[in-house]
């Protein structure tokens, strides 16, 4: 397995066990340029807008928890491809959002210096 592929991977095992510990690993992993776009709804650049968005989300949906299942994954040199769902969960472990997405990383190491997800936004959240 490619380091970048790792990486990746890596970082969504880092959202358990709670919201809090997805946040820190967004907050290890992003540097100051990291560019989060949700493609159709929102673009951050940097951990501190990418929390804003974040706080904003888990306004709208109560959530404790995440958990990623990754479908499919590709790497090519720096560039990882995901197709995978994010299930996120209440505090009492209910399923509340569930969003299936292709996800585009491009990595520097450890460090994430651009994600775009690209989902059905028609949905919503």
């Amino acid at each position: 397995m490619g380091e970048a592929l790792n990486e990746v991977l890596t970082f969504f095992e880092e959202w358990k066990p709670t919201l809090a510990d997805m946040l820190a690993s967004m907050e290890k992993r992003f540097t100051d340029q990291t560019i989060w776009e949700n493609v159709g709804i929102s673009k951050t650049t940097g951990y501190a807008e990418a929390k804003i968005f974040m706080d904003g989300f888990a306004a709208m949906h109560p959530i404790e928890t995440a958990e990623v299942m990754v479908h499919h994954a590709a790497a090519h040199g720096n560039v990882v491809l995901t197709e995978r769902t994010d299930n996120f969960f209440d505090m009492d472990g209910k399923q509340i959002v569930s969003i299936k997405l292709m996800g585009v990383f491009e990595m520097d190491g450890t460090k994430i210096v651009a994600w775009r997800d690209y989902f059905d936004n028609a949905k919503g959240f």
